[in-house]
């Protein structure tokens, strides 16, 4: 089914409030496509999150990855325009000719040079961690070389979670180079990235991303638990929390509730009193 068909929308109808949704950066080399493929063959269409694919490719040669990956998947998949608008349950391709950068929530393309051709997911990447923050997500597919690394710290660095392909990659070197830094929260097979994908959007704390007060709203400033976690931390670690800046503490923890699967501060804090610096650690809750 061609997304030129049946799969076009009104930008009028579409409108949606924005940063108030995670958005999904995808970027694969060699052997990618079929890896992207696969993961959204297994991803729901109504995840809430939107999705920008890079993808590298010879500006030569014209690109069917949107005709291909319409095949996948009941999401919108379409080309970014210029004046394109992240939305949700949709899944946007770069051209092959042309470099990206996302600000305000906006897409925004920019001549592809030869130089800027080998870092085009860095450029995404960063890019869309400076723009929304810890509402990026960040998975790297299969591919040769070391782009998208330098990305995944930046969206690490705000807050975001990072995926990369396991050894189910046909080419390796690009995740295998992200996953050295030691900034990919989840390593897994393209099935399984999707399936983690579904299962975080139905999260109750991606309901607090991009939402004004979304954190104050989950944990209050005064919550008992969150002070039990803080004395844990200061027992621990001799660094008293409570004068950092508490948003920042908060949205830190929620991030670690995301990857561990807990939906309750309260058990958050219950399993921090008994692994202690195990699991739980200082490092855990402000990386």
């Amino acid at each position: 089914m061609k997304a030129t068909s049946t799969k076009k929308i009104s930008p009028a109808k579409a409108e949606v409030k924005e940063n108030t949704f995670p958005v999904v950066a995808i970027g694969a080399s060699a052997g990618g496509l079929e890896a992207m493929m696969e993961l959204l063959t297994y991803l729901p269409a109504d995840t809430g999150m939107a999705f920008i694919y890079v993808q590298h490719l010879s500006p030569d040669n014209k690109s069917m990855l949107t005709e291909i990956l319409s095949k996948k998947t009941k999401m919108i998949v379409q080309e970014i325009d210029d004046m394109g608008k992240i939305l949700p349950n949709n899944v946007f391709v770069i051209p092959v000719n042309k470099g990206i950068e996302v600000t305000d929530g906006h897409i925004k393309l920019i001549p592809r040079s030869e130089t800027s051709v080998a870092i085009s997911i860095d450029i995404l990447f960063s890019s869309l961690a400076e723009a929304q923050k810890e509402r990026v997500i960040g998975v790297i597919l299969s591919g040769s070389g070391s782009d998208g690394t330098v990305g995944m710290k930046a969206i690490k660095h705000e807050g975001g979670l990072t995926f990369a392909q396991n050894n189910t990659a046909k080419f390796t070197s690009m995740p295998h180079s992200a996953i050295a830094t030691g900034m990919v929260d989840f390593t897994l097979s393209p099935k399984e990235i999707a399936l983690e994908l579904a299962r975080l959007s139905k999260h109750p704390l991606i309901k607090t991303i991009g939402v004004k007060n979304g954190e104050e709203d989950f944990i209050d400033n005064n919550n008992p638990d969150l002070k039990n976690i803080l004395n844990q931390l200061y027992k621990n670690t001799g660094v008293d929390f409570s004068a950092y800046k508490m948003n920042t503490i908060k949205r830190r923890i929620i991030r670690r509730m995301l990857l561990y699967k807990i939906t309750q501060l309260r058990i958050c804090n219950s399993a921090f009193a008994k692994k202690g610096r195990d699991r739980y650690s200082l490092s855990g809750f402000i990386d």
